[in-house]
């Protein structure tokens, strides 16, 4: 999507989603584990990860996956 010059990917969601999957993988973190430690509802955070929807997370929730699989925010919207 363009929008004043700037091009937007319409599937946000999904490519932070895949990354987020890709680094529990790498450090061998459930579902269950991610989200009893970072205090987010597990069958929201399963929607998010599985359910291949535009499902929002915020920021917040993002971050504090980030810490618990110990990387930047940066790397969830790396394509």
């Amino acid at each position: 999507m363009l929008m004043n010059g700037y091009e937007f990917n319409p599937e946000m969601y999904k490519l932070v989603a895949r990354n987020v999957v890709k680094y529990m993988n790498i450090k061998n973190v459930t579902i269950s584990y991610l989200a009893k430690w970072a205090e987010i509802n597990e069958k929201f955070l399963d929607k998010f990860l599985n359910d291949n929807t535009d499902t929002i997370i915020s920021i917040y929730d993002l971050y504090k996956i980030s810490v618990i699989l110990e990387v930047g925010m940066n790397v969830f919207f790396e394509e």
